[in-house]
């Protein structure tokens, strides 16, 4: 049997298998996601130093810049990030061509960001224009006017919207059952790796350990099958600890016979600490 979730194997015949890991992840990528989702409506500023959970997202969404799974998504909001600070309103299809290579069709990209309310599509002579809502000018709208932003803080704010649009797309995995097969998600294609390295690192957090090791992530990820390339970029990205670098989960890191130990951030254990304490609720 295959968990259709993460690709972890076990002997059965089960014609559908979910893991138990990816069941307990579920639960908090369902948690998190309703946290994050209330704050884009409701929060005047989306601001990573006054919301941790916002804090949580951005250090979280290294994983996704350079995936080959989830870098339409990146691409997309990178741009449409710099063009509502720019004080743009819509961008054309012919923009994005222009900017962004791909060799996948728009549609489903913009239908998970139509979704969330992050812009609307119209046809125009053939063409499709984005409109930027008031949800996306929002979060643009608390640094117009003001200085220019850093390279650093504009990358900090993209991952922070792109880590929002990846969080749906991860709910969506999320409602993976007999009922939802794989049809569900944008491209038909499950963000595996995103999924199970955000599975180990979340999940980690979450049961209140503050640290773990080289050999922890690799034996997890292994065993779903990750590359061994993609194995190697997060755990080096794991190791840049540099206040210009948006990866900010680890705080220290030791070495020992040759194994890494990696600790998180503080912020990042409390954060998940109030995910556990809210899922536990929910099911006294």
């Amino acid at each position: 049997m295959m968990c259709v979730k993460c690709g972890l194997t076990k002997s059965g015949k089960e014609d559908f298998f979910i893991c138990d890991d990816c069941k307990d992840f579920s639960k908090i990528v369902d948690d998190i996601y309703a946290d994050i989702d209330a704050k884009m409506e409701t929060l005047e500023n989306i601001d990573p130093n006054t919301s941790p959970i916002f804090k949580l997202l951005s250090d979280s969404s290294f994983v996704t810049a350079q995936n080959p799974q989830t870098a339409i998504f990146y691409k997309l909001c990178e741009f449409i990030v710099a063009k509502a600070l720019s004080g743009a309103s819509e961008i054309t299809e012919d923009e994005l061509n222009k900017e962004i290579r791909t060799t996948r069709s728009w549609s489903d990209a913009f239908r998970i960001f139509e979704e969330l309310n992050l812009i609307r599509v119209k046809t125009e002579k053939y063409r499709r224009i984005l409109i930027l809502t008031d949800k996306t000018k929002k979060f643009a709208k608390q640094y117009l006017g003001g200085e220019p932003l850093s390279d650093q803080m504009q990358t900090r704010l993209t991952h922070i919207y792109s880590g929002y649009v990846l969080l749906y797309i991860l709910t969506k995995v999320a409602e993976l059952d007999k009922d939802n097969d794989i049809t569900i998600l944008p491209y038909k294609q499950r963000p595996k790796t995103l999924w199970t390295i955000l599975m180990f690192l979340w999940t980690t957090a979450y049961n209140g350990k503050e640290k773990f090791t080289e050999e922890d992530l690799r034996s997890f990820i292994a065993i779903r099958r990750i590359p061994s390339t993609t194995r190697g970029r997060i755990i080096r990205s794991l190791q840049t600890i540099d206040g210009k670098f948006v990866q900010g989960l680890i705080k220290d890191m030791s070495f020992l016979n040759g194994d890494i130990t990696f600790k998180f951030e503080d912020y990042v254990i409390v954060e998940m600490g109030r995910v556990r304490e809210r899922t536990r609720e929910r099911e006294r």
